[in-house]
C-alpha cells in the first residue's frame, strides 16, 4: 500500500532548497490565493495543465517498465506488438461505463496482454507488483527541465494554474508534494470520476478556478486527451510536442504548438 503521509520534497519548484510550504486543510499546498482577474495585457487568467508528459516525465519510467515486463517474460522479441497492445487498452477505465482507477486500468491491461501473449501464470499479482513499483517511481519522477521556471515566471506574474490529470488522487498529491508545487487547484479523474477527453475534468477544474473557460488555456501532451478534450468545453488548447510527433489530421486542432513549455509565459504575456 502506498503511504498517505506528506514527503519532504528535495526542492522547491524554483530549485531552491527549504522547507515545503504551508500546506492548506485539505493537504494541498498553498498557491495563489485567487484566480487572476487582472488579466489586462494577457492572453489569459490563468493556465491548466496536463501531469504526465507535460509537467513530469512519465515517458522514461514507462519505457523502464516496459522493458522490465518484456526481460522478465522473455517478450523482447515481440516488443512492438507488446507495446502497441498495451496503449491500446490503458487509459479505458470509463470504455465499459463503469470507472476504475489509474492502477486498476494499468493493471487488467497489463494481464489482458500478458495472457493474449500466452505467459502463463498468476498475472494479477505479477501485473499488481509492476504496476505499484511504476507507480512509486512516478512520485518521484523528474520534472522536465524547463517546468520549474516556467512555474516560478507564472507565479512571478500572479498568473494562477491548476493541473487536471488522468491519476489516481493519492497519487497526484504524492507527486505535488515531492516536487513542493503549488497549484491553485489539482483535479484528479479518480476525484470527479471521468477521464480526459471527458468534461468532467476540465468543468471542476474551471469551478475551483472561478473562471470560464474563455480565459483559460490547457497546456498538455495528448491530441485526444488534451486538446480535445479542452476544446470541446471551450478552452483554448496548447499542445506540447516534446517528442516531434504528428498531428493527428481527424482531432481539432491546438491553438498552438511547443516543444516544450518554455515560451508559455511569453506567449501569455504578448497580448
Amino acid at each position: 500500500m502506498l503511504s498517505t503521509s506528506w514527503r519532504r520534497p528535495r526542492t522547491s519548484c524554483d530549485g531552491t532548497e527549504g522547507p515545503p510550504s504551508e500546506r492548506k486543510e485539505d493537504g494541498w499546498l498553498e498557491g495563489p490565493t485567487k484566480a487572476g482577474t487582472e488579466g489586462i495585457g494577457r492572453t489569459h487568467d490563468a493556465v491548466l495543465f496536463d501531469l504526465f508528459g507535460t509537467l513530469v516525465d512519465f515517458h522514461s519510467v514507462f519505457i523502464n517498465t516496459l522493458h522490465k515486463v518484456l526481460v522478465e517474460n522473455e517478450l523482447l522479441d515481440q516488443a512492438e506488438e507488446f507495446r502497441n497492445r498495451w496503449q491500446r487498452f490503458v487509459f479505458q477505465g470509463q470504455a465499459a461505463g463503469t470507472f476504475m482507477t489509474v492502477r486498476e486500468d494499468f493493471t487488467s491491461s497489463l494481464v489482458t496482454v500478458l495472457v493474449d501473449l500466452g505467459r502463463d501464470g498468476d498475472m494479477a499479482v505479477y501485473a499488481d507488483q509492476v504496476i505499484d513499483e511504476m507507480f512509486e517511481q512516478l512520485h518521484e519522477a523528474e520534472l522536465y527541465p524547463e517546468v520549474p521556471k516556467v512555474i516560478a515566471a507564472l507565479e512571478g506574474e500572479g498568473i494562477p494554474w491548476a493541473i487536471v490529470s488522468n491519476v489516481d488522487e493519492e497519487d497526484l498529491r504524492a507527486i505535488i508534494s515531492f516536487h513542493d508545487l503549488r497549484p491553485l487547484a489539482a483535479v484528479s479523474s479518480e476525484r470527479v470520476r471521468s477521464y480526459k477527453p471527458d468534461p468532467a475534468i476540465f468543468i471542476a477544474a474551471l469551478d475551483e478556478l472561478d473562471l470560464p473557460a474563455s480565459s483559460v488555456v490547457h497546456v498538455g501532451d495528448s491530441p485526444l486527451a488534451d486538446v480535445a478534450g479542452a476544446t470541446g468545453v471551450g478552452i483554448d488548447a496548447l499542445w506540447v510536442n516534446r517528442h516531434d510527433e504528428v498531428y493527428p489530421d481527424d482531432l481539432p486542432q491546438p491553438g498552438w504548438n511547443m516543444p516544450d513549455l518554455s515560451g508559455l509565459t511569453g506567449l501569455l504575456l504578448k497580448g
